[in-house]
């Protein structure tokens, strides 16, 4: 069997491989994958075919993969990508005798000399990678795959745009080649540090012959057959198609079409690198929490827009260069979502890890295959249609306007063929989205990277405490972390914070666990919680806690159940006020019975408030009576407007339920107007005893049933009360106005 690397082997020695991908950033920006190279060969008077057809060589090399697959098993993955990086530098070399042969030999044999040059480099690289792809599968771990590929684009997209700036700079000192080979002899000193730094990756090593066997040509037959990894493979094809061409000849159409110099057309590309440099470590982070796909199809669903937005861009005006890098940046931050999102989606869940080398065989045969296709069709497609103009409705027609609008539709054509791939995780893309437009999104992240770096437990409550004030679903993972924290305060609080975000099923299932408990002072807490968060989800824990041994949790529970509104217990909660002596669990019943509005307790809590004296607990008894009659909001204005002026609050709410009841008052509406006048002149006797003659003779159809029962047990106490305390005369004038049948 192969030796298998332990994670701690493959963290220690990752930073490696960081800094392969960083200096051969360099490499690749300032030689073929650089906008440079396309210039380079335009200098040399190439038609767009033949530039087509060179690059298709990096792609289209590709298919001696699954032909090699095998003997690179044998001869080791790390031995065979390090040796062949290597000689495709010293290809590369041969790039820095172009002038010599040009000047010698004539153009047609340059052209062959570049054809030859640029052909051994794509062999070289197609034969490292067939060993570098099961490789890399081995020693970056599946857990931090998505934020490490973050960091280590970080690290990339730093160099390149430092190379780029470099490259914009020697190309606007001069005319003529002399320019291009200063470049590339800067780019084949980095490119001899990343062969150094590859020699120190681990993994990599021989396959027993037990295990080469397996990475045989039949097996690599058998991939064929994996239809998720065909339609992950049909999706890749479409949008390669679509988009490569429109990328490796935009740097001719932001020249020759939008006015661009060559200098600035090759600072676009450092706009692309910045775009996806702001969302990398955000998109690597997004791709390892909720999953590879919703990342990889919110960069496709990007990315469709980008050909109109191009071929709608200003054209030699002073707001083509803006316009473009502005472009260049929303471009940078979809490919880098599609690239993190797809390659990680590649290696956890298309490529089984067990058969990593037949699959990344075949997989890159075929990526090669097509991507070579699309350079040869775009530079053919340029070629036949480099007459072309005009204007169709808002669009201008160009030879590049085949090659948006083709890019454009099979885009399309990729995201309905991704749609069907195997997600790693059960997060969809509209859900994904979601996390980002509900709530403070940029608070959470920000409240986020606070919370890791938090040193104590004060700070961490204050994290804890504004991660929940964002109300974003961003922080769900955190807040089921700080309900497991060992610090009793942090727990708490992150309770109190969840109780503020939007209902989230991990989140009410945590609670209800702690209410299940043993932790008493946090179930108390946590019933409280569910009530406010308002999930029904929460019902049959709350129910179950009215059964707790623990007084505090039975009330938290039944007034938790109150405010979810839950109906089916409230014969239950009437049944228990009836026959509990306890105060604190009678007055949680009447408060749940009163937000259900269960006329039927209306009876029992208006002789509970005839026990009570507390002033604050009569208060929220006659709350729960008026949330009965209805018109919660009306009682709460009411009360204050009595905190403020008593005897001008009661006036002016008699005077409103005058006007509602005129046709039915006639013959007494004098009583009201007088009853009014005693209140306005702070005369509460005289008031309430008016009130209470009034209640008695008003028809028996003026109010609702429960409302004219209310009004008769207030009529009652207050002829024993008077208007002390204010709670009775309260509801009575709250009943009397809104209660109207």
């Amino acid at each position: 069997m192969t030796p298998v690397l332990t994670n701690v082997e493959k963290l220690r020695r990752l930073h490696w491989n960081t800094t392969l991908n960083a200096t051969n950033s360099v490499f690749a920006q300032l030689t073929y994958f650089g906008p440079a190279f396309v210039l380079f060969l335009n200098e040399l008077n190439l038609s767009n075919t033949q530039i087509g057809f060179i690059l298709s060589l990096l792609p289209f090399t590709a298919i001696v993969a699954p032909l090699i697959a095998p003997s690179v098993a044998r001869f080791g993955y790390k031995r065979t990508f390090v040796t062949f990086f290597g000689i495709r530098k010293i290809a590369t070399a041969g790039l820095l005798l172009v002038p010599w042969v040009l000047a010698r030999y004539g153009h047609e044999t340059m052209v062959i000399y570049v054809t030859f040059v640029v052909g051994g480099f794509a062999l070289c690289r197609a034969i490292s990678e067939t060993g570098m792809y099961p490789w890399a599968q081995e020693y970056i771990p599946n857990t931090i795959r998505g934020r490490y590929a973050a960091i280590s684009d970080i690290a990339v997209r730093l160099t390149a745009i430092l190379s780029i700036g470099v490259a914009s700079y020697i190309l606007g000192l001069s005319a003529g080649l002399d320019r291009f080979m200063l470049l590339f002899a800067i780019a084949l000193v980095f490119g001899a540090a990343a062969v150094w730094a590859a020699t120190h990756i681990p993994g990599g090593a021989p396959q027993r012959k037990n295990d080469s066997e397996k990475v045989s040509y039949r097996e690599m037959l058998h991939v064929l057959r994996d239809r998720n990894f065909l339609l992950y493979m049909a999706g890749l094809g479409a949008l390669t198609i679509g988009t490569v061409p429109m990328g490796s000849f935009l740097p001719l159409f932001m020249e020759q079409q939008v006015g661009l110099s060559e200098s600035r057309v090759v600072l676009l590309q450092i706009g692309t690198l910045v775009g996806g440099l702001s969302s990398t470590y955000l998109v690597g982070w997004a791709a390892d929490r909720y999953g590879s796909k919703p990342v990889m199809m919110s960069g496709i669903i990007v990315k469709i827009l980008l050909p109109v937005a191009w071929v709608l861009m200003p054209r030699f005006s002073e707001l083509s260069l803006p316009a473009a890098l502005l472009i260049a940046l929303v471009l940078g931050a979809a490919d880098i979502a599609w690239a993190i999102g797809s390659a990680r989606l590649l290696y956890v869940k298309v490529v089984p890890p067990a058969r990593s080398a037949q699959y990344m065989a075949v997989y890159y045969a075929l990526i090669g295959v097509i991507g070579g296709l699309s350079q040869v069709v775009g530079g053919r497609v340029l070629d036949y249609t480099q007459d072309l103009s005009g204007q169709f409705l808002i669009f201008t027609v160009d030879p590049f306007f085949p090659l948006f609008v083709f890019g454009f539709v099979l885009t399309i054509v990729s995201v309905l063929l991704f749609r069907r791939v195997h997600a790693d995780s059960p997060v969809g893309l509209g859900e994904f989205v979601g996390l980002f437009i509900h709530g403070n999104p940029v608070l959470a992240l920000e409240s986020l990277f606070r919370y890791y770096r938090a040193r104590d437990e004060r700070s961490t409550v204050a994290m804890t405490e504004r991660m929940g004030k964002t109300k974003s679903p961003l922080t769900v993972e955190e807040m089921l972390e700080a309900l497991k924290d060992p610090r009793f305060n942090v727990r708490f609080e992150a309770i109190i914070s969840i109780s503020r975000m939007e209902s989230d099923p991990r989140l009410v299932e945590a609670l209800c666990n702690i209410v299940d408990g043993t932790e008493i002072s946090l179930s108390v807490i946590a019933a409280w919680a569910l009530g406010r968060i308002g999930d029904e989800r929460a019902i049959v824990t709350l129910k179950a806690g009215l059964d707790s041994d623990y007084r505090s949790i039975r009330a938290h529970c039944a007034r938790a159940l109150g405010t979810l509104g839950d109906t089916s217990v409230a014969p239950l909660l009437l049944a228990r006020l009836q026959s509990e002596a306890d105060k604190g669990l009678r007055m949680a019943y009447a408060s749940a019975l009163g937000n259900l509005r269960y006329f039927e307790a209306a009876d029992t809590i208006l002789g509970v408030l005839e026990e009570t004296e507390n002033e604050g607990a009569r208060l929220e008894l006659a709350l729960a009576l008026a949330r009965i009659v209805g018109h919660e909001h009306h009682f709460i204005r009411l009360l204050r407007s009595f905190r403020q002026d008593k005897g001008t609050a009661a006036s002016q709410a008699i005077t409103a339920a005058q006007r509602r009841l005129a046709p039915l008052t006639d013959g007494f509406s004098h009583l009201m107007s007088e009853s009014a006048d005693a209140f306005a002149r702070d005369d509460f006797d005289r008031g309430t005893l008016l009130l209470i003659q009034l209640i008695g003779i008003l028809p028996p159809d003026a109010h609702t049933p429960h409302g004219r029962a209310i009004l008769e047990a207030c009529a009652r106490q207050l002829e024993i009360i008077k208007a002390e305390p204010a709670d009775v005369l309260l509801l009575a004038l709250h009943t009397l106005d809104v209660a109207v049948a």
